[in-house]
């Protein structure tokens, strides 16, 4: 509209001779000019933007804070074959100062045990295994693992590998099944991985597979159902035989039978484990030693009277 406007503003000064064909056509190629180069001053300022959000983002990585590490916790690698105790005590935390996500609450997991940690979605379960993994440090008290002696070490970074972790969703790589198994150990023989899939229940459809344990995922576990892909997350955590398992809603797509029996198999593997299972359905909740209820910021141990009563709803 505006070029056409311009063309017939042109003709007409050209009808009425105050202007020339020429100063008409000097006219329309500055005319262009000018809408050219004002349009790619124009077009720097999305740029701008952009390169100022990264900016702003790179700024928020370099200010993250670092990381706690303790070069006592070493000491623990010696003791892992009787397991570990992990215990929160007099724990608060808060991602927003003066909104606490866990208010003073306690917790502990000791070796030869499922603790089952319960509560509606959003109220802090995962936060827990947060904490557990000392990707977080609360702001009081303490989350520590214990060894059978009684040395004790504070969540850090250098406690994290004696944890196997299995989170929410879908973390099947695109390869095959040995592949993903392996990423965990990289020296993990065909036997041990077949052992692995049997204890998570997932050898019962891979070996009816062709190329079983060789037989090819696609990227987020294509070609596999939901609950075949979380077997097959559990037995990569298996595989890795790390002294404290946690299973974060890992269990969520598989039924009731398949999910007891898995976690009977875990903890037959190895007795001296300690498995911590987040879950928003308590059908498990017989199998478990100790049950915690995440609710209202605070973590708090249900009876075995109130264990059998929620099981019974359910």
């Amino acid at each position: 509209m505006n070029r056409l406007f311009r063309i017939g503003y042109c003709l007409f000064r050209l009808w009425t001779h105050d202007i020339t064909y020429g100063t008409m056509t000097l006219f329309l190629q500055q005319r262009s000019n000018l809408s050219s180069a004002f349009n790619n001053v124009i077009s720097i300022i999305p740029s701008f933007l952009n390169s100022s959000i990264s900016a702003h983002r790179i700024r928020e990585l370099v200010e993250l804070p670092r990381e706690v590490h303790i070069p006592e916790s070493a000491e623990l690698d010696a003791l892992a074959q009787n397991g570990f105790t992990v215990q929160m005590q007099d724990l608060s935390f808060a991602y927003v100062e003066g909104t606490n996500v866990i208010t003073d609450s306690r917790f502990v997991a000791r070796p030869g045990e499922i603790v089952d940690l319960i509560g509606p979605s959003g109220e802090g379960k995962t936060t827990m295994i947060r904490l557990i993994l000392g990707l977080v440090c609360p702001q009081s008290g303490r989350a520590l693992i214990r060894a059978a002696d009684g040395t004790e070490v504070t969540m850090n970074a250098e406690t994290r590998h004696l944890f196997a972790y299995v989170p929410q969703g879908n973390t099947i790589l695109s390869g095959t099944i040995a592949e993903n198994m392996r990423t965990v150990k990289e020296d993990a023989t065909d036997e041990e991985i077949i052992e692995a899939l049997k204890i998570a229940c997932a050898w019962d459809f891979v070996a009816k597979m062709p190329d079983t344990i060789n037989a090819k995922a696609g990227e987020r576990g294509r070609g596999f159902s939901e609950g075949q892909a979380q077997r097959i997350a559990i037995a990569r955590a298996v595989l890795r035989d790390a002294p404290v398992l946690l299973l974060d809603a890992a269990t969520s797509a598989l039924d009731v039978t398949t999910e007891r029996r898995v976690l009977r198999n875990i903890m037959q593997q190895k007795p001296n484990k300690t498995c911590i299972v987040t879950t928003h359905r308590p059908s498990v909740l017989n199998l478990c030693q100790r049950v915690y209820r995440v609710v209202d910021t605070r973590v708090t141990e249900l009876s075995e009277e109130e264990s059998a009563r929620m099981a019974m709803d359910f």
